[in-house]
């Protein structure tokens, strides 16, 4: 798949998220036991999310992956538990779209990172996923739309 990275100058946002570990093979069921947890705080104080659900991820080995699974919000929230209410502040980004199944998003993030190589820019942060369409929405996993970006200086 041909992947276009393009620049996108994101602005300070609110964001509720669980922070957990997990491993590589258990992502998808780790993120669906989170994002209920994420939801209900969301709900229990009275706002809804400003998007779609999104996963950022901190370190990502071959046996471990450190992530943080959640929703933007239009505002900051009281949170408990596991869940963090916190803003995440404004970057630029390298970001490209990936459309068809989560097995093959590593092409996507490579993508992103030889653009970032060859333009000379330098990852500032950890990669993140956006799920804009994803198996609640649409049965078809080739129809899967998920925003790929790195944070860059």
């Amino acid at each position: 798949m041909e992947y276009e990275v393009e620049v996108k100058d994101l602005e300070d946002r609110y964001v509720a998220a669980v922070r957990v570990q997990t491993t590589p093979d258990r992502i998808g069921q780790t993120y669906g036991e989170v994002l209920p947890e994420v939801d209900a705080e969301i709900l229990n104080a009275g706002v809804r999310p400003v998007g779609p659900p999104f996963a950022i991820y901190h370190a990502y080995g071959d046996d471990s992956v450190d992530m943080e699974a959640g929703f933007p919000l239009p505002e900051p929230i009281p949170t408990s538990g596991r869940v963090v209410g916190r803003e995440l502040p404004a970057t630029l980004a390298a970001v490209t779209w990936h459309v068809g199944p989560y097995t093959k998003i590593g092409e996507a993030h490579r993508a992103v990172e030889a653009w970032i190589a060859e333009q000379g820019k330098e990852q500032n942060g950890p990669p993140w996923e956006v799920y804009w369409r994803g198996p609640a929405e649409e049965e078809d996993s080739a129809r899967w739309r998920t925003e790929v970006g790195y944070p860059i200086a």
